[in-house]
Order: C-alpha cells, then structure tokens, then sequence
C-alpha cells in the first residue's frame, strides 16, 4: 500500500472512507494507518469509535468468504509441511454449526414454497389441495414452534 505523503490531496472524508477500509479489510494497525494517510492516531481512534469499526471488523472477519479465506491460508499452510495454526476440533465443532444453521429451511422460504404449492394443485387436483392445506398449517406451525 502506498503512503500518501503529508495527507495528500484528499479531504478528511475520503481519509476516513480509506482509514475504515484499511482497519477493516485490510487489518492494518492504528499506527499503520494513521502514518500512511498522515492522520494522528487521536483522530483513528476517535473514528473508529464513532463508526463502530470493531464491530464492523469483526463481521467482516465472520462472513463465509473470509473464513473460507483463512481456511485456505491453513490449507496450503499444511501442505508446505509448515504445520497447522488453528485448533482444528473448535474448526470442526464450529463448522458443523454453520452447517446445520445454513442448512435449514426458514419458514417464510416453506411458506412460499407450500402457497405456491397450492395453487398449483389446486388447477390440477383442487379437493386434493383442499386436504393438503390442513397438513401444510400443521407443518408450518410444527416449524414455528422448533424455531421458538
């Protein structure tokens, strides 16, 4: 990343805009930052606050990608024969988590799919579909109640 020499050109919002990405994305240091964008570190820090940029760090560090991103770098970590960073039983433990939480189905997503369903067999068989309905109100309300 290129230094921008005594502050540069840019106005104090593009060197916030900079500085959060920076903190964020990158995970470069206050110091770091402040040195490269020619800001004092008193006015980071004050930044940071006022845009919950720890917050934002670490959502950014959860999302599917970066963790897919880090897996990778302990992949290739392992292969080298360099040997593994992570406790990979929490890695496992968590993994499985995430799973079973995107794996399932919210009940908006059946309760479209089933409406939908409806109305299609009602054109094709519609006492068929009326005796389908009582099921599918238990199903939805079987679903509402685990999510409770």
């Amino acid at each position: 990343m290129e230094v921008i020499k005594g502050g540069g050109n840019i106005n104090n919002k593009a060197k916030k805009e900079l500085a959060e990405k920076l903190f964020i994305e990158d995970g470069l240091t206050a110091k770091d930052i402040s040195s490269m964008i020619g800001i004092s570190e008193q006015t980071l820090s004050r930044w940071r606050k006022e845009g919950n940029w720890e917050n934002k760090r670490n959502e950014f560090l959860a999302a599917p990608h970066k963790i897919k991103e880090v897996l990778m770098k302990e992949l290739k970590s392992i292969a080298t024969g360099e040997g593994s960073t992570i406790d990979a039983d929490a890695l496992a433990k968590v993994s499985k988590v995430i799973e079973s939480l995107s794996s399932r189905t919210s009940v908006q997503v059946i309760f479209s799919v089933l409406k939908e369903f409806d109305n299609w067999m009602s054109d094709q068989e519609p006492k068929m579909a009326i005796a389908f309905l009582e099921w599918h109100r238990r199903f939805l309300q079987h679903r509402i109640n685990q999510e409770e």
